[in-house]
Formats: structure tokens, sequence, C-alpha cells
């Protein structure tokens, strides 16, 4: 699907204009007299009403369908990404290959650049799909769509918004991409080559770390967790860097490329999807990306562990003990819990090498955190107020919202063990906490903040501008949250 800018109408293809909502008001937006009167019609023999979605007409020839949309409220840039996805589902809907949509009076309601480009984002965020695995019959069942032309005598806001819109999507759906893919195609040699190509075009310089080299400095959570795998751990890293920045952030990400939850095996039930597990890897990757597609001043480096969880014969077993990077031992009381030792041994790692400003971890950590939030929030848990705020006003800004859990230390005892520094579970109660204050441990000393993504990074249905699938979830929350933090006053 290709969108694209023009000043004036072709008139080969349907038009589509926007009708807004407010306070059971229908205010069509276009300044064309025959589209406004065809409106009204449409209205006067009640085809349209505040709660119809859409309907079409003819004029001179002419297909024009007439698209609602509503304020969302205390989210104005969700409004337009929402009326952007209306389009495509639409044009969907009614398999309308090519389209031409009248910005015009719409461009007065958008009103600011961020908006103008939150609605490119909605038009091509809803256009994604995955589709790799399709044979030409089921391909030939997809949607087609061709072309969507913003109609504007704003040549420039309008170019700069779909470029802006795109530097986004794209990111967003290389994530989306990865996780979808299935596990006998990403583990953690191919995560590497992918990531490595997306970086290296773009200039980042990267690192990887070998089975070898995790051995030599003591990454033992990493590779105890890989112990029973065929396929050897890596440690992907990948570094931003401008020549004014005053701020370095450390974005970690967690890289189970599948897991059956080892020895403590998952049911069958649970096991399937859990290809996904390598959500928070795969959105730090794209956030790195999309930083360097933003030119952002600031200095980034990202760490991602990678490794799969399985049950091989010289797999880890409940009651082992792991001496980790930064020393902490650990008793591993559940091998299902294994992202946060991967994790634990990456933020030492990356804290005590990079000395960054700011820390962020993300990752599909616990089922708990899918319990408390569902769907529509990710958990954060933070020891830093600063930090936090600027994740939450970028949630706000991306509709990709987070909620704050508590880190009081009370929680810390829940994972205290009798034969070791710590264990990697405290049982079923606060497990969101409980798992964030096992990271704690490995991330003293940095203003530090860790998402739960567990409960977001997937989803069940089509909606909105999410396709079915994964995500892509923390790819623009975390350039977006990286953007504030350049702000050197406020934080």
């Amino acid at each position: 699907m290709k969108l694209k800018h023009t000043i004036n109408f072709i008139k080969k293809h349907t038009v589509a204009v926007f009708v807004k909502v407010e306070k059971e008001q229908l205010k069509v937006c276009s300044f064309n007299e025959e589209y406004i009167k065809l409106f009204n019609s449409l209205v006067k023999d009640k085809y349209y009403n505040t709660s119809t979605p859409f309907a079409f007409a003819f004029a001179s020839n002419t297909r024009v369908i007439y698209i609602t949309y509503k304020e969302v409220k205390n989210y104005m840039y969700e409004t337009w990404k929402n009326a952007g996805a209306s389009l495509v589902k639409i044009m969907k809907d009614l398999h309308i290959d090519d389209i031409e949509v009248d910005m015009a009076e719409l461009f007065a309601e958008i009103a600011s650049e961020e908006s103008y480009i939150q609605f490119c984002l909605g038009i091509l965020l809803s256009s994604y799909s995955f589709d790799n695995y399709l044979g030409n019959k089921r391909l030939k069942e997809q949607s087609n769509i061709k072309n969507i032309l913003l109609v504007s005598e704003h040549k420039k806001d309008t170019e700069n918004a779909i470029s802006k819109a795109n530097q986004i999507a794209s990111s967003i759906f290389w994530a989306r991409d990865m996780v979808n893919e299935p596990s006998n195609v990403i583990n953690s040699l191919t995560f590497v080559d992918r990531a490595k190509k997306q970086a290296e075009s773009r200039k980042i310089t990267t690192t990887v770390l070998t089975e070898k080299e995790l051995k030599t400095l003591g990454m033992n959570g990493i590779l105890g967790v890989n112990a029973g795998s065929k396929n050897p751990p890596r440690v992907f890293i990948a570094q931003y860097k401008k020549a004014k920045a005053k701020k370095h952030i450390l974005l970690v990400g967690k890289g189970i490329t599948f897991d059956t939850g080892g020895m403590v095996l998952k049911p069958s039930t649970s096991m399937l999807g859990m290809k996904d597990d390598m959500a928070g890897a795969a959105a730090v990757c794209g956030a790195l990306f999309l930083i360097s597609d933003m030119n952002l001043e600031a200095n980034v480096t990202v760490i991602c562990p990678l490794t799969d969880n399985k049950t091989g014969s010289a797999a880890i077993n409940p009651g082992d003990i792991l001496k980790m990077y930064n020393g902490v031992t650990v008793e591993v009381v559940n091998t299902d819990a294994e992202g946060r030792l991967i994790l634990a041994d990456a933020l030492a790692y990356g804290i005590k090498k990079y000395n960054p400003d700011f820390v962020i971890d993300i990752a599909t950590l616990t089922g708990a955190c899918s319990i408390a939030l569902g769907k529509h929030a990710s958990g954060l848990l933070s020891n830093d107020e600063a930090l936090s705020a600027a994740l939450k006003e970028a949630g706000n800004d991306t509709y990709e919202r987070v909620w704050e859990l508590p880190m009081f230390d009370e929680y810390k005892e829940d994972i205290r063990s009798d034969i070791a520094d710590i264990k990697n579970s405290g049982g079923r109660y606060a497990g969101v906490i409980t798992a964030a204050q096992f990271l704690s441990y490995f991330t003293e000393g940095a203003r530090w903040a860790h998402l739960d993504i567990a409960g977001t990074d997937m989803s069940d249905v089509n909606v909105k501008y999410i396709s079915k699938g994964a995500t892509g979830v923390g790819v623009y929350l975390l350039a977006k949250t990286v953007e504030k933090l350049v702000d050197i006053d406020k934080f």
C-alpha cells in the first residue's frame, strides 16, 4: 500500500470525506458543496446518524464515502490514529483498492503537526499483515489496497506527516514481523542476523557476545537458561551515538525465542504462542532503529540476551544455584521464571560497562501482569520518579499506556532464599512486583524502570490499527521516552 500526497482530485477513485461526531451533532469535513449537499440528503433520508460508521453516495460518477470519527477523551492523538484506521478498515470491508481523501476541512480539524502524523500512522499501521507463509490462494483472499491519496493544498505539511509516520510504522512492522515469525525461523542466531542487517543499514555499531565470551564474563543466568538448548546463546549489543548527546540510555529486551518452561514444563495450552517471548528484544531493537531514523540527540545502547528455554538433558533443574554476572547467587526454584535470569545478567553487564544515565528493560516477563492489567496497559515498576514520569507521558502520547505498581522493600522478602542470596520466583502472590524486585538486585545504583508487556505484546483480534498477532508494543513507547529524556532540564 502507498500513502501519498496530491494537490488536486483525480476523481477516478472513490473519495473519502470524514464526518466529526461531537455532542450528538454531525459535521461533514469538506468544503465541496456537492459533497456537503449529498451528505445532508443522507442525513435527511435517515441513512446517516451519529452512530453510523460510514455511508456512501455518488457524485458526478464518483463514489463518496462518509466516514465517522469521534474524539477519544483525553487522548487527542489517538483520535486521529483511529480516524486513519477507520479509513483502512472500510476500504478492506468494501474491497476498495484506491481512494482519495478530502483533507481540506479535515486539515483544519487536525490542527497540529503531531496529530497529522498520527492520522497517517493510523492508516499505515492498519495496513499491516503477516502473510509470509500464505499460499497463492489465501493471498488472493487478502485485502489489496494499492493507493491512498491525501488531497491537500498543504503539500509540505502532508508530505512531512507521511514521511514521519512511515518512519514509525516501519520500525513497528519490523518488531511485529520478528515476533510473528515461528521459532523454527527466529532463534538466537537468526535474530542477530536480522537485527544486525537493520542496524548496519543505519550505521549503528553492533557487537555480539558468543557462548565462549559469556562463559568468560560469568553470565551464568543466560548460560543456565540455555543449557537445555541445541541453539547457542547470544547477546546482541547495538549502539547509536551522537557527538553532542548529553544523555546515555540503556535499553534491555528479553529475548527468549521460545519458552517451553524448561524442566518445569508448561501445559500444552500455555506453550502455544511462546514464540512471542522475545517481544522485548524485538521492541528495543525496533525502538533503536526508530531513534536513529528520528535523529534524536541521545546516546542509546541496546542489549538483547538471546536463547530459548528447552528441556534438553543438560537443562537446569529446580533447586539448582547459579552465580550471576554481578556475583549474586540465585536459587532456581522455577525454570519457567527464566526471563529474569537472562535479563539480570544483561542489566548488570550493561550498567557496569556503559554507566548509562537511565536504564529501561522490557519483557514479556509474567503471566501475572496479563492477569492484573489485561490487554490495555503494560506494567511499570521503577526506582526513579522522573523516569516513570517520562514513560507515562510517552505512553499517553503513543497510546501504549503504562500503569505503575509499587516497589515496596517488603516484597523482597518473598524472593529471599535459604540457600542462596535470592530465588528466582516469589510464588503466586504479587508476581509482577516480585519479578521486578528480583531485577532490582542487578540494577543497583542505576535510574531504572522495568516494563512488563506480557499482556500487551499480542492481540487475539483485529482491532483499530492493531492486527491479530504481534502488536509491536514498546517500539514507539521507548523511542518517545528517549525523546523526552533528552530534555535535560525536565529529567
